[in-house]
């Protein structure tokens, strides 16, 4: 058979290959695959605080446990970072504190980071409305299937207490 020639079972078996292929692409990066993560809605740090956010995330390990590698991003950004499937998402630079969080709040404090907690949705939100700049990680339902807050709280702890602030005496 001539080379380009195929005959229409070889031509079906390409396709299906081809389109197999391309499912099984989009499926990875879905699953949290080595695929970058496109993330909305970043927060952007006033330009105060663009160097202490670019150099948490710079500092953020390369892991938050196991499955919670951190992913590329696509664009890359400097206020914010991805681990994992779902995926977990740290960023710096929020403007204010979340709607439901009152000075009397409970905060938890873990490694001397005082966290507030909310569920949004199935998933889990935690700031620190007591550092500046505020950082924000989100943890959807996917990800508390594989890690504990706690866990991916001591984390980041060190990141968050060499480049942020206590806002409280």
């Amino acid at each position: 058979m001539p080379t380009g020639a195929h005959d229409r079972r070889g031509r079906a078996t390409v396709r299906v290959g081809a389109v197999l292929a391309l499912a099984a692409g989009v499926l990875l990066a879905a699953c949290g695959g080595p695929g970058p993560v496109r993330l909305t809605d970043v927060a952007v740090p006033a330009p105060s605080q663009r160097a202490s956010c670019a150099a948490l995330i710079q500092a953020l390990p390369a892991s938050l446990g196991d499955g919670l590698d951190r992913r590329r991003l696509d664009p890359p950004q400097t206020s914010a970072a991805a681990f994992g499937r779902g995926p977990v998402v740290v960023s710096c630079g929020a403007a204010g504190v979340p709607a439901s969080y009152r000075p009397d709040s409970r905060l938890s404090v873990i490694d001397d980071v005082g966290w507030f907690s909310e569920k949004v949705g199935d998933g889990m939100r935690f700031s620190t409305p007591t550092r500046s700049p505020h950082i924000v990680l989100t943890m959807p339902a996917a990800a508390l299937e594989d890690a504990q807050p706690f866990d991916v709280l001591v984390g980041v702890a060190a990141a968050v207490r060499a480049h942020s602030r206590s806002t409280t005496a």
